[in-house]
């Protein structure tokens, strides 16, 4: 069976797949439109005022930037490039502001056993039209975080999302059984894309980003996923880099501000 990210226009190993598909699972991760290819790389409508779209590129392709900065005259667009920072800044005028690094990294996903949270956390996770959202909720209690709200007190301590993909722009992400079918479809996501993952102040340290990721991973997992992807701070880097996630690029993001 041919793999959806191969159809879609390189293997997994690929950076231009690998950033197809970041893109792709991003803008549905956003709820934003589906990427649209342009010269170099995508475009994606973000439609806020200090992120109006943004430009994603697999390489820092110097024709292609010239041409993208040229034309580049609204406030709130972005550059986003795979690529070091001295690759993007010669392009660059001084109206453009560059932002904190970046990291693409992949890695694969399997199905796991259920991780367990630490004590005093239980986990809320869903999933919806190939969107996973988990949040790792505290009881208020034994913690040291104060009192709660909610259902038993419990507050928000961590959270995060997936949105799988098979790839291609605007991809839907699995298969849905009929409610008579007598088995589930079977899926065929590729790949999922980790996004909004975030530990509150006052919870980190207490191994609930790595019980959030595996969370995560083991549903991608069970609903086809075989490739994890995300873009890491470097704060987040360190995290996915001991969890076995691979650096599979820097990104640097520019933004123009007048």
């Amino acid at each position: 069976m041919t793999d959806p990210l191969v159809a879609a226009g390189g293997s997994l190993g690929e950076l231009p797949a690998v950033v197809r598909t970041w893109v792709d699972g991003w803008a549905r991760s956003r709820g934003t439109d589906a990427p649209r290819d342009v010269p170099g790389g995508f475009r994606i409508e973000v439609g806020s005022p200090n992120h109006r779209a943004r430009y994603v590129l697999p390489a820092a392709d110097p024709a292609v930037l010239r041409d993208l900065v040229g034309a580049i005259d609204t406030p709130g667009l972005w550059i986003k490039v795979c690529a070091p920072r001295e690759a993007l800044e010669p392009a660059l005028t001084p109206a453009w502001k560059i932002s904190e690094p970046q990291y693409l990294m992949v890695s694969a996903l399997a199905p796991m056993p259920p991780a367990t949270p630490p004590p005093g956390y239980t986990l809320d996770l869903t999933d919806h039209d190939g969107i996973i959202d988990a949040r790792v909720l505290c009881s208020g209690s034994g913690t040291g975080t104060g009192t709660g709200s909610g259902s038993g007190g419990a507050v928000p301590a961590a959270s995060g999302r997936a949105a799988l993909t098979t790839g291609a722009p605007g991809s839907v992400a699995y298969a849905v059984p009929a409610p008579s079918s007598p088995a589930p479809a079977p899926p065929c996501a590729a790949a999922a894309v980790f996004d909004m993952i975030g530990t509150e102040a006052a919870h980190r340290r207490r191994g609930l980003g790595r019980f959030l990721m595996a969370s995560l991973a083991r549903r991608a997992a069970e609903l086809g996923a075989g490739q994890g992807v995300l873009v890491a701070s470097p704060d987040g880097r360190a995290l996915y880099e001991a969890l076995g996630w691979r650096l599979r690029a820097p990104v640097t993001a520019a933004v123009f501000t007048a």
